[in-house]
């Protein structure tokens, strides 16, 4: 699974990466070395205008909560659960598949956490470490990742922009190489040569 990640580039930064068109400076996000479940990240996607008019598809950088709350659900805190979607069944699964065919985006991060079980040498215990997986060359990873939109029904509105909750969530894959020693499941990303260094302590920051 993967359920903390780094995303400290600028949207400055990521709209040129990734050959974003529309990005809102409304929806800047500070640096975060600590990317949790619900909190706003940065997501690549591509839309068609509104309308059918045949204008180009626009590809936006938008700020979505991570924790996909699918367009059914009832209650939005659902989103805290749906962190992670597998590759393998995310095209069955009722919570995702509507999503997989139609909302895919990028989640661009500069590595994920995982951490593995080992026993203290001093004390006997049990203790997990973090391990900092990242590209080698330091390029940004780009996570492929799902979105939805959640119409709140206590706002009337449609044109609100408090009328909509826009989420996401990871696809993970089976590890693979060094990520597959530390834990058996990993994000499906699009930069694959992976290092794998060892963190000291936990939470991470800037360096």
């Amino acid at each position: 699974m993967c359920g903390r990640y780094v995303s400290t580039r600028s949207p400055q930064d990521l709209t040129r990466l990734f050959h974003v068109t529309q990005w809102h400076p409304d929806e800047t996000l500070a640096p975060n070395w600590n990317v949790a479940p619900t909190d706003d990240v940065y997501a690549v996607l591509e839309r068609a205008p509104r309308g059918g008019t045949g204008a180009p598809v626009r590809r936006e950088l938008r700020a979505l909560r991570w924790g996909l709350v699918p367009g059914w659900a009832k209650d939005p805190r659902i989103g805290s659960r749906m962190i992670n979607a597998r590759v393998e069944t995310v095209h069955e699964k009722p919570a995702f598949r509507r999503a997989f065919a139609r909302h895919r985006c990028l989640l661009p991060a500069d590595g994920f956490y995982e951490w593995q079980p080992l026993e203290d040498d001093r004390t006997g215990k049990a203790r997990k470490q973090p391990y900092f997986i990242h590209a080698a060359d330091g390029q940004v990873m780009a996570l492929a990742g799902l979105y939805a939109y959640w119409r709140d029904p206590q706002v009337a509105d449609d044109d609100d922009p408090a009328a909509w909750l826009t989420t996401c969530t990871v696809l993970t894959t089976e590890a693979t190489d060094a990520a597959g020693r530390i834990h058996p499941r990993m994000p499906l990303a699009l930069v694959m040569f992976f290092a794998v260094l060892q963190e000291g302590r936990w939470p991470p920051g800037p360096a």
